[in-house]
């Protein structure tokens, strides 16, 4: 009988930005379905997992006299942090069995019943993230100072530019080992600041990017960090932390898909309020018209423009087909909600 770890994780009702809470189920190998082997652990499928409950009135999900919420499992990866271990990704259900109204995941779901999942997405998400102190000040920062301006710190190397070498290298290993879908990682432009790409179809990139989150949260007690997905985690001079998503449909992606990007810029730009109010808390902070943004009160797309609401790269431009890089979520966005938004824009489902 071999005890196996599940962590369950779920998102919680935290305003204005989501957290994530999470605990663990030990469940044993000769409890599950015997159709499977589970001598390494690697066999285990999604439906070997049970609902489970929690306290909603502790998470911001229910009130005290009526406060169980239900589990229910949707998407598994490996636990890096412990052998044999796996991290379980929840949707959270009221306890009469109604979705609950913190479940932006299920309102992607039906997006794609709606015709979502016809267009065939993709989903790229450059997911920033800031190491902090336990006393809040970014950890790139020296104390009771600030470091020298921006410019030497982007995918930079050597101590006088990096801070958080040895984090960086255990979230990359512990994503890698998780099977996240990951695609890169980099320093960013202020000190202290780092990126993780995680790109995947349909609802699995998103998906992974709360696994990612998870990690980069574990990792960090490691390493006796906090992770923030901020928008401005540092006042002045200093760029926000975002959540860009490159984002195509079959037809971008097609022979003439340059075509159906630019329709599906002015789409957007059209419903730019819509877009804004998911795009994550505190846009207007990060999103000035500086340090690589435009301007929150307007809307502009370009090629290779950084500067634009949205980039059409280059590649992209030259071969005709492709993707588009929404820059404006915020890196605190909820990826199901971003997700949801651009393709009832795109594909015209509202």
């Amino acid at each position: 009988m071999t005890p196996i770890l599940a962590e369950y994780i779920w998102i919680d009702g935290t305003a204005p930005s989501k957290a994530l809470r999470s605990k663990t189920k030990v469940l044993f190998s000769d409890e599950l379905e015997p159709s499977y082997t589970y001598e390494t652990n690697d066999e285990i499928p999604l439906s070997a997992f049970p609902e489970w409950g929690a306290d909603g009135s502790s998470t911001q999900q229910a009130e005290g006299d009526d406060s169980d919420i239900v589990l229910k499992p949707v998407n598994v990866v490996r636990d890096p942090t412990r052998a044999g271990g796996f991290l379980v990704l929840c949707e959270v259900f009221a306890g009469n069995g109604e979705v609950h109204s913190t479940n932006t995941r299920a309102a992607l779901r039906r997006v794609m019943e709606l015709g979502g999942a016809a267009a065939e997405p993709m989903f790229g998400f450059e997911q920033e993230y800031t190491l902090m102190r336990v006393n809040g000040t970014p950890a790139g920062f020296p104390e009771g100072g600030l470091p020298g301006p921006q410019g030497p710190y982007y995918c930079a190397v050597g101590a006088n530019n990096i801070t958080g070498r040895e984090f960086y290298e255990d979230f990359m290993a512990a994503a890698i080992e998780a099977q996240i879908g990951v695609t890169g990682f980099n320093f960013e432009v202020m000190p202290g600041q780092a990126e993780v790409q995680v790109a995947g179809s349909n609802i699995d990139a998103a998906d992974h990017i709360w696994f990612a989150r998870y990690l980069l949260a574990r990792v960090g007690e490691d390493h006796d960090v906090v992770v923030s997905f901020d928008a401005k985690p540092a006042l002045g001079d200093w760029n926000g932390a975002g959540m860009h998503v490159n984002f195509s449909t079959k037809e971008m992606r097609a022979a003439g898909g340059l075509g159906v990007i630019e329709r599906a810029c002015q789409l957007i730009g059209a419903k730019r309020e819509e877009h804004l109010a998911v795009y994550g808390h505190n846009y207007q902070a990060r999103l000035t018209g500086a340090h690589e943004t435009c301007s929150y009160k307007e809307f502009r797309y370009g090629v290779a423009d950084r500067t634009a609401s949205i980039r059409i790269p280059r590649n992209v431009a030259t071969s005709g087909c492709g993707y588009l890089e929404d820059r404006r979520p915020n890196a605190n966005a909820d990826p199901y909600e971003v997700a949801a938004r651009l393709l009832k824009t795109v594909l015209e489902l509202d």
